[in-house]
């Protein structure tokens, strides 16, 4: 085998210079970034370990409770002596980050998943106790910490925007789904500690549901209460009039599921749904209600909605149901030109007066005691009910005023004309109306008048003697109120019939006390 020849000395050492340049164009750069780092602060560490998980945050990578941690673990590591007004200002990001994300349930937190048709959306039992123990409270732990370094400022931040009554869940975007359903668990007792107060605000780009977390707090746990909406055609209900659908028809379920399996549609009212209408196509506001769609009648039956807000409306969620905003407005061919017309129109539309034929009210007809049962029921929005027994002899099941009648008992707004009879078709008389009503607005309405001076006034009819002394505290109760008035010729009338206008103006006065929440007209 041949020998190579050597390389001649002068190359070697040629060789030797130009490797040791190359090792120092690679080196010295990691040598100068090592005397750099070297050259921070503590301080500035700190501060550089805090930024970069700021930006894991808004990258998604860690939620608001981990921040926290960092944000906290940041204050305790930091030299209170030597806080420079940049570090400051890093300190203040991040605060804003933790108060505009506090009273909002991270999306980790929310498991999601799809089906063919649904987009579910559940919470495990203990998202809402660790989310209040790991966000809401850790960061009133910080008030100290952040009052020590002059962030005062920062201190009256968290404090303003942490959630006092409210968290909220956000129903994601993105999804192509004909239907959205939310399941939300039991809450063990032992983990309520601090949500006493609480509700769940689960928000989507359409309807809102607030939900009370009393109800989900179990001794028990298990079972879970579950919610799904979507929207449906409104082209084959019945809807009142061409132009009088002013939002989508949400058909909207709501119902518990026991750990079995097993559904109970027990009572949901404390649930809040608020939907949005289209306020622009509104002709007049006083006409518009929530409906909801009663499917054996093909009709809508108005429920309570407050309107308070412009372009949104918030109902209790008695039932599930189809639901959508009308206006609405219900006339008779046989009230044209009427003097009471106009409340007539009012209380029709709002469906708490009825015509006793579909085109025509009869308004100079008596009102009889179970009309006006009726009436004062769905006034003071209380439900019908429909017990096994009845309560009265002469009102059966299957009578026309039952399930009102029974409604206005249970809610202390009747009484019979004796302990088995109610006598629904005998005429009501203006002292049983005021009796009626009076029982309605209850003690604080009450306490609010000056009920010995009213009795006083009364006695200056000319027909006071009349009156039967059970009525006499409710007749001045309604005559100070201005529900009830005397005639020109100095007259109350208490056993005097009452028309079936005369009551729907009456109603009307006391309807306006109530939206007014006054005590007087």
């Amino acid at each position: 085998m041949q020998n190579r020849p050597s390389l001649p000395l002068y190359k070697v050492f040629l060789l030797a210079i130009l490797m040791a340049a190359v090792a120092m164009v690679f080196l010295l750069p990691e040598t100068a970034l090592a005397e750099d780092e070297e050259e921070k602060s503590y301080n500035e560490l700190v501060i550089d370990d805090l930024m970069y998980y700021k930006y894991s945050f808004e990258q998604g990578n860690i939620d608001v409770g981990t921040l926290l941690d960092h944000l906290q673990d940041a204050l305790d590591k930091l030299n209170k002596s030597d806080i420079r007004d940049d570090m400051r200002e890093d300190i203040r990001q991040v605060v804003r980050m933790v108060a505009a994300n506090m009273a909002e349930i991270p999306a980790g937190s929310i498991h999601v998943r799809t089906t063919k048709t649904k987009l579910i959306i559940s919470l495990s039992e203990k998202t809402l106790p660790e989310h209040y123990r790991n966000v809401i409270l850790k960061a009133e732990k910080l008030y100290d910490r952040l009052a020590e370094i002059g962030l005062n400022d920062m201190v009256q931040l968290l404090q303003e925007s942490r959630p006092t009554d409210v968290i909220g869940l956000t129903v994601p975007e993105g999804y192509s789904r004909d239907s959205v359903q939310v399941i939300l668990p039991s809450i063990n007792a032992n983990d309520f500690e601090g949500l006493e107060g609480y509700s769940l605000l689960v928000k989507s780009n359409e309807v809102t549901f607030k939900v009370p977390l009393k109800i989900l707090r179990s001794k028990e746990g298990g079972g879970s209460l579950n919610f799904t909406y979507k929207t449906v055609e409104p082209a084959p209900l019945s809807i009142p009039g061409p132009n009088a659908l002013k939002s989508a028809v949400y058909d909207i379920d709501i119902y518990w599921l026991r750990p079995d399996g097993s559904r109970v549609d027990k009572q949901t009212s404390q649930v809040m749904l608020t939907l949005p209408y289209r306020q622009g196509e509104v002709s007049d506001p006083a006409y518009l209600g929530v409906f909801t769609y009663n499917e054996a009648r093909s009709d809508w039956n108005i429920v309570q909605g407050d309107f308070s807000s412009p372009g949104r409306v918030e109902i209790p969620l008695v039932n599930p149901g189809k639901y959508a905003v009308l206006e609405y407005k219900k006339t008779f061919v046989d009230i044209a030109g009427h003097w009471a017309e106009k409340d007539i129109v009012y209380m029709a539309s709002k469906q708490i007066v009825q015509g006793l034929l579909d085109d025509l009210f009869l308004p100079d007809n008596p009102t009889t005691r179970a009309q006006f049962a009726a009436m004062v029921l769905r006034t003071f929005g209380r439900p019908e009910a429909a017990p096994e027994k009845p309560t009265f002899v002469d009102v059966t099941p299957g009578s026309q005023y039952f399930g009102a009648i029974e409604g206005a008992y249970r809610a202390g707004l009747v009484a019979g004309i004796d302990q088995t009879h109610f006598a629904p078709g005998l005429n009501i008389t203006r002292e049983e109306m005021a009796a009626m009503i009076a029982r309605g607005l209850g003690a604080e309405y009450k306490a609010a008048v000056d009920l010995s001076g009213a009795l006083e006034k009364l006695k200056g009819f000319k027909d006071y003697g009349d009156l039967s002394p059970w009525a006499r505290e409710s007749m001045a109760l309604c005559y100070q109120l201005g529900i009830i008035k005397g005639t020109p010729e100095g007259a109350i009338l208490p056993k005097a019939y009452t028309s079936r206008a005369e009551a729907t103006v009456m109603l009307r006065r006391v309807l306006n006390i109530l939206e007014a929440g006054k005590s007087t007209l």
